[in-house]
């Protein structure tokens, strides 16, 4: 397959963005990736970050400040009097969930995009499995949206910049499978919001990739 389109994946270090990562790598000509600090007690996960952008080879790992994220209350990633829940996924978006936080960053890659002359943008989101409102389909639209009513590279070149989702409609375990086939080193990466070393095992985000990829993997230990 000629690949010709460059793309800037979203990589946290987690399950899902490493496989969106080794992903990419067989979809497009050029791989970027671009990860947050933003103040997350799971900070750890930059270092499986940087890791994996290694193994992957990708062209450019950019790790990006956004320190306003930290001065939010109410949210359990970044407020230090609040507890990372010891339970699975409520049905309603979390005390975990960091407003507007892939709003902002999906507009920063943007802008990584734009001088860069990228023209995909990957984020790992599933709605499928996900109680958090940026991970639906409606937010990804709206976003890639207003990106190309903003981007300097899309006035001037007349194209439009994507926004690259292959994981809506799929469940954590469907993106386990999915990453077993593409060889992704599921050990180099980090998904426990508490940030402890070894992972909890016990916050939602943990479970639920302990879940997934033991059925992801159950028919491979016979």
């Amino acid at each position: 397959m000629l690949k010709k389109e460059n793309i800037i994946v979203l990589l946290s270090g987690g399950m899902d963005s490493a496989v969106l990562l080794w992903l990419s790598k067989t979809m497009f000509k050029d791989v970027y990736a671009i990860s947050y600090s933003y103040g997350q007690k799971h900070s750890i996960e930059l270092e499986y970050a940087k890791e994996l952008s290694k193994i992957a080879g990708v062209k450019e790992h950019f790790i990006v400040e956004v320190p306003h994220l930290k001065q939010l209350k109410g949210n359990a990633l970044t407020d230090e009097n609040l507890e990372i829940p010891s339970e699975n996924y409520p049905d309603e978006p979390p005390i975990t969930t960091v407003p507007m936080r892939n709003l902002i960053f999906l507009s920063i890659a943007a802008s990584f995009a734009d001088v860069y002359e990228i023209e995909n943008i990957g984020i790992g989101i599933h709605s499928l499995d996900s109680p958090y409102p940026d991970c639906r389909a409606e937010f990804a639209s709206s976003a890639e949206a207003v990106i190309n009513a903003s981007s300097v590279m899309v006035a001037k070149k007349k194209n439009r910049i994507k926004i690259f989702t292959p994981f809506l409609g799929m469940g954590k375990t469907d993106i386990a499978k999915l990453g077993r086939e593409l060889g992704v080193p599921f050990e180099k990466t980090y998904s426990c919001y508490k940030g402890t070393v070894p992972p909890c095992g016990e916050c939602a985000t943990c479970r639920q990739r302990e879940d997934a990829l033991r059925e992801a993997f159950s028919d491979t230990t016979a």
